[in-house]
């Protein structure tokens, strides 16, 4: 394979999942000259689990594709995450959010508030957000009565509604959606020269995206590019998934994240039905011993069913013309619900990197691109790993293991700042990088969470601890009378409600042409 630059007009994007979609409609809205095509096959179903996402997940789907908050919530259905409950450590739980708690400097504190925490077992009232979720709240109420629904929430989304919907604004942006299964993909110096299916049909196109999933039909099959595993610092290689229909439980405005002997286990809130999953390692329990404790957890559990995976991703994502978007090019298990923002983070990248070089690709760019895509891969990776590496919840062998093993990678130096300074985020950027998704916020959330000990740690005073107590006060006084997920459903589902016009949409904002 050659690397002579490429010129691209035309691509073909390979699978129809949210991957296929996602980068589809991106690439639409923000390459508006490229000629796309969708190839799906008929006989690969949509993966029917309940999906989280993050926050930045709602961003890209309302603020960058422009998608509309009132239809979404007519035909997906998602419901509102504020964060993750983690029953995580030796604390009862914590709760991590997605806007900044442990960050924040109040008027009448010396410190930010990640210094008033260590000191309380409760963890759960550090900011707004974690007084909602201690009350099973999502939104407080307005001074007009009406929920003030915030931008810094993420969704439970059930797939096969969410694909649905995609599908549906794929065909309303003209975008031509062709069924058929591969039954050869030729190669040539550029890469893949074409895509014939089995009826014969041969598909070219300048850029081949592939969003085919873990069979990575282009970039792993075809192109035969080199995976890296993460199995050094992340077990789990499998997950026993099932659920069951709500009865008169409260619809809990978080994502749990439960330990468990052997991995750990999520809860997924939908409106009708209640999701889990045990994410395990197999080199510490059997599957049948992995269904066992899943059931005596969760007794209401119906049919189950074992989902294999590998986390790890592929050397480099954009290989002469394709391209890897999902898992495709790599997956990281589903701890932080990372998935969905790699896929909507990378479709991003693209878009902007054809839109900047007007479809002129030279080897600079696709170096740029596998660094930036790869940072991100490593990124998650590492964050997770100190999930694993500093629980003390249980004492199982797959946990000692973990404590033990687990290698979190360049997080070594965040852990070993934070062990010596403590929770002062002043050089944390210098350490992870500023496009680090997780930040202070994120590791401090964790470590702090966990009760990872650090060495100089700073007593509030007596008038410090009172104002501390003050200002959590207050966050009781502002939830007071705040919507649960069920009422704030029912007021935007009102013919009535009309969403805030600026709510993530940011029209006068010019788009950033850095990476």
């Amino acid at each position: 394979m050659n690397d002579q630059p490429l010129l691209i007009n035309s691509a073909l994007i390979v699978g129809g999942g949210s991957a296929g979609f996602l980068v589809a409609l991106s690439l639409a809205k923000k390459v508006p000259w490229l000629k796309l095509q969708l190839l799906r096959s008929p006989d690969i179903g949509i993966i029917g689990v309940g999906e989280g996402t993050t926050a930045s997940v709602t961003h890209h789907l309302h603020d960058y594709l422009d998608i509309d908050p009132g239809e979404f919530f007519a035909l997906a259905k998602p419901q509102w995450k504020l964060g993750l409950r983690m029953l995580w450590g030796t604390r009862p739980y914590f709760d991590y959010t997605f806007n900044n708690q442990l960050e924040t400097h109040y008027a009448l504190l010396d410190r930010a508030t990640a210094f008033y925490v260590p000191d309380q077992r409760d963890f759960s009232r550090v900011g707004v957000t974690s007084a909602l979720m201690a009350d099973n709240r999502v939104f407080v109420r307005g001074p007009d009565g009406y929920p003030v629904v915030g931008s810094d929430v993420a969704y439970h989304i059930e797939n096969e509604l969410f694909v649905g919907y995609l599908e549906h604004k794929v065909r309303e942006a003209g975008i031509p959606i062709l069924d058929g299964t591969i039954g050869q993909v030729e190669r040539d110096d550029k890469g893949v020269r074409r895509v014939v299916l089995a009826d014969g049909t041969a598909l070219e196109a300048d850029l081949y995206v592939d969003a085919s999933g873990f069979r990575s039909v282009l970039l792993g099959t075809a192109l035969e590019e080199p995976f890296i595993s993460y199995k050094s610092s992340l077990f789990c290689e499998k997950a026993v998934v099932g659920g069951w229909a709500r009865g008169d439980e409260p619809i809990k405005p978080f994502t749990t994240v439960e330990s468990m002997s052997a991995g750990w286990c999520w809860q997924i809130e939908h409106e009708h039905r209640i999701n889990r999953g045990y994410v395990y390692a197999p080199d510490f329990i059997s599957d049948a011993e992995a269904e066992a404790e899943f059931r005596a957890r969760n007794p209401k559990v119906e049919r189950t069913r074992v989902v294999p995976f590998r986390s790890g991703c592929h050397a480099r994502s954009w290989v002469g013309n394709v391209v890897g978007i999902g898992n495709a090019s790599g997956f990281v298990e589903p701890l932080e619900a990372t998935a969905l923002d790699v896929i909507c983070t990378t479709s991003r990248t693209l878009a902007l990197t054809l839109t900047e070089s007007e479809g002129y690709i030279t080897p600079s760019v696709w170096a740029l691109f596998n660094s930036r895509v790869g940072k991100h891969w490593e990124q998650v990776r590492r964050f997770l790993a100190v999930h694993y590496k500093y629980n003390r919840r249980y004492d199982t062998p797959f946990w000692k293991a973990c404590r033990e093993d687990t290698d979190i990678r360049e997080a070594e130096d965040l852990v070993r700042y934070y062990r010596e300074q403590g929770p002062r985020g002043v050089w944390v950027n210098k350490i992870l990088g500023v496009s680090d998704p997780f930040g202070a916020e994120g590791y401090f959330t964790m470590l702090i969470g966990m009760e990872v000990p650090y060495g100089t740690r700073t007593t509030p005073t007596a008038e410090q601890a009172a104002s501390w107590r003050k200002i959590q006060d207050e966050f009781g006084n502002v939830t007071r009378g705040a919507y649960t997920v069920d009422q704030a459903l029912q007021v935007v589902r009102h013919p009535g409600w009309k969403w805030p016009e600026t709510l993530y949409r940011h029209p006068d904002r010019k788009t950033n042409a850095r990476l």
